[in-house]
């Protein structure tokens, strides 16, 4: 009886533990945190065009996606803006929070309140937002 009574025990222990797994910081489905550099811009490999209009082609030159540990992100990427008084390259910085429930993550950028979604697998973050697929490596 006392075995079982153990047994039992111990699987409700094991199940409450795996039900609680998931993470708001990223650590539920391992250690997701470190910087990962983007390989790919909706499947072209870097200088990628980002967008054009009649007056402007903004090209992304290269992007570091950090996730922190406590729950947060820095985005860093650099984009090459061609137009008629010429070429010239900006820098940009977003911040913001994610939530994790295993190899799917959810972003959203504190500046500007937009939520965009990402999936983690092995070394790869991959991001998608506005229909627009970013592949980062670790």
């Amino acid at each position: 009886m006392r075995k079982t009574l153990f047994a039992m025990a111990s699987l409700v222990l094991v199940l409450s533990a795996a039900a609680c797994s998931d993470s708001a910081t990223g650590l539920g489905y391992g250690n997701i945190s470190g910087s990962y550099s983007l390989q790919t811009f909706n499947g072209s490999n870097l200088p990628a065009l980002f967008d054009r209009t009649s007056v402007q082609e903004r090209d992304l030159v290269s992007e570091t996606f950090t996730v922190y540990s406590d729950g947060t992100y820095a985005d860093d990427y650099r984009m090459r803006v061609i137009d008629q008084s010429g070429t010239s390259d900006l820098n940009y910085h977003d911040v913001g929070t994610y939530q994790q429930n295993n190899s799917a993550l959810q972003f959203r950028d504190s500046s500007t309140g937009n939520v965009f979604t990402g999936s983690i697998t092995g070394n790869t973050l991959t991001i998608t937002q506005f229909s627009d697929v970013y592949v980062f490596s670790k």
